[in-house]
């Protein structure tokens, strides 16, 4: 979408599209001339509607499925280049996105994952009228197939009463959100434009695990920031243990030329940000430890997704709790799809082993 000039020089290419085109493929493909690069890229600014993509064909061979229902961003963080990639956020149909949740009920689909590139601002878009992903996830709950709905991410501010009030009384609403925090200094925070700071995520995470005790609280974390120094860091470790995230997704920031930190001075060298990146890793695998440790003895739901057989050809059945904890069964066969209750037994290096 933003790079095309730079395709365009690969010897070979013959269709260059962009975000806006890429539904169409195959009749550009019909009409080009295969002697000459065609390009088919609308600025991103002018993708102002939702563009359908075909339905998706998940089948009974599949428990779980993606569902997309947002595109674009309106938020311009500093170093981030979605908004000039994807456009505008705008948001899929309510019918249409019932219309796919119907497809996916009858085919035997139990866990339904919505996506989108910012999630939280589903049906804000003035075209769309009064349905906001709040009520949007009431009309899917009541497909009876659908036993589970699960979010993929969803930025802090945009997790009003509302939406709370539903995770907390949607009973098919999985106890797990991946809520992006990127760093825990307050200065770094507002070099990225983030919109809040560590008391406002804070205050608000409290609030959450009040509503719902048991939920898993993922993250996102961005380290070698420009001008995040070691104090900077520190706070992040900090502020990390403070919340007790359940898992952190770290990544490592590189700079973007469209993005406003790629102007920022104090670059952070690529060694330090690799040592930063495995102190992050290393914690986030001491704190999911710490989460998972909190249920063992405790009865929980788990989705059967599938069989493993070890070494010794001793079958498990493999699945994952609502709270995103995976867990395998031994010597029990569970057909997928169906939820059992089990209880947590132990912890193992990657999943909780359990009792029927």
């Amino acid at each position: 979408q933003s790079n095309y000039e730079d395709l365009q020089k690969i010897e070979g290419i013959s269709l260059i599209a962009g975000n806006g085109e890429k539904n169409d493929i195959l009749q550009q493909l019909i009409k080009i001339d295969f002697h000459d690069t065609v390009i088919r890229v609308k600025p991103a600014k002018y993708l102002k509607k939702y563009d359908n993509v075909p339905k998706n064909k998940s089948s009974s061979l599949h428990t779980r499925a993606w569902l997309k229902i947002q595109d674009g961003c309106n938020r311009f963080c500093t170093y981030c280049k979605v908004p000039y990639v994807r456009g505008p956020a705008r948001s899929r149909t309510v019918e249409d996105v019932l219309e796919e949740v119907s497809n996916l009920n009858s085919n035997g689909v139990k866990e339904l994952v919505l996506t989108g590139i910012n999630l939280g601002t589903y049906g804000r878009n003035k075209d769309k009228g009064k349905t906001n992903l709040a009520k949007l996830i009431s009309l899917i709950s009541d497909f009876k197939g659908i036993k589970r709905i699960r979010l993929s991410s969803i930025e802090l501010i945009d997790i009003d009463d509302e939406l709370l009030n539903t995770f907390k009384n949607c009973s098919k609403f999985c106890h797990h959100l991946h809520i992006p925090l990127q760093s825990g200094d307050d200065k770094i925070l507002n070099l990225m434009n983030r919109p809040y700071n560590t008391s406002i995520f804070y205050k608000k995470i409290s609030l959450i695990k009040q509503v719902i005790p048991d939920i898993a609280i993922t993250t996102d974390i961005m380290v070698g920031f420009p001008n995040e120094d070691s104090n900077s860091f520190s706070k992040t470790i900090n502020f990390v243990r403070k919340i007790c995230f359940a898992k952190i997704h770290v990544f490592k920031y590189s700079n973007r030329k469209e993005c406003l930190a790629a102007l920022l001075p104090n670059k952070v060298d690529n060694r330090v940000k690799k040592e930063r990146s495995k102190r992050l890793q290393d914690l986030s695998i001491e704190l999911f430890y710490d989460f998972q440790k909190k249920f063992l003895n405790s009865i929980a739901d788990v989705l059967v997704e599938d069989e493993i057989k070890d070494k010794e050809g001793r079958i498990y059945s493999r699945g994952i709790t609502d709270n995103y904890i995976k867990v395998i069964i031994p010597d029990f066969i569970g057909k997928k799809g169906e939820i059992v209750s089990v209880k947590l037994n132990q912890i193992s290096s990657n999943y909780v082993i359990s009792l029927v």
